[in-house]
């Protein structure tokens, strides 16, 4: 992830931060876990009793309604943290995380964060920046649920997820991680009908082209034009 994207309007629901350094966490020992694709790290309403640094792979943030309903808020990556968020407010997840591939964190307990925070500026702030973007991200994505049509969900997040992990390929952008459309229209908030059609209309049109799960933005500018501006 570019670094200037800590600094941008819009972040990405897709959150990469590789260059983060943790080591001061790590110093006394923190566990690495494994977790398969589907698992659940920890549940909403569970009691916090520590955070997961991820090591590898991507965690998804679910928030669950009471009529067990999800929402999809973000996807945690490289050197992201998973559980801070409700570290220091009542004592309970407020999400629920899952794996979104196969996942490796290190589990760092509360106490052993909270020290690490206390003694380290640069642990300090990166922990506020992690809280401050999932703050703005569930505040943009509260945005395009209530003011954006499914094509502008869409390529809101198509958009992100170039930047996040695009790379050039001949005159377009390919996205590095693949995602399947039922991935896609739960973080747009949308049925995965509607979603597989605006990805249709969008590759009939020649702006994008997918290869079963991954994608190949053929005219970014195009696409750009597309999403809405928050």
């Amino acid at each position: 992830m570019n670094k200037n994207a800590e600094t941008t309007a819009s972040p990405s629901a897709w959150i990469e931060v590789p260059h983060f350094r943790w080591e001061m966490l790590m110093a006394q020992g923190a566990p690495r876990v494994e977790f398969r694709k589907g698992q659940t790290l920890f549940s909403q309403g569970d009691a916090v009793t520590h955070v997961h640094v991820v090591e590898q792979g991507r965690v998804r943030l679910v928030l669950l309604s009471e009529a067990g309903h999800e929402k999809h808020m973000a996807i945690v990556g490289t050197q992201g943290m998973v559980g801070e968020c409700s570290a220091f407010l009542d004592g309970r997840h407020s999400v629920t995380a899952v794996a979104s591939s196969d996942v490796v964190t290190r589990q760092v307990g509360l106490t052993l964060l909270q020290q690490g925070m206390a003694r380290d500026e640069a642990c300090m702030r990166q922990v506020l920046w992690l809280m401050n973007v999932k703050l703005r991200v569930l505040a943009h994505q509260n945005l395009l649920l209530s003011q954006a049509t499914a094509t502008q969900r869409v390529v809101h997040h198509l958009v992100q997820l170039a930047g996040t992990y695009g790379e050039a390929q001949g005159q377009g952008v390919a996205i590095r991680i693949s995602f399947t459309h039922q991935e896609m229209a739960n973080l747009a908030g949308l049925s995965r009908v509607m979603t597989s059609n605006v990805l249709m209309q969008l590759q009939a049109q020649g702006v994008i082209e997918m290869v079963k799960s991954h994608c190949v933005i053929r005219e970014m500018q195009a696409l750009r034009q597309r999403a809405v501006v928050l």
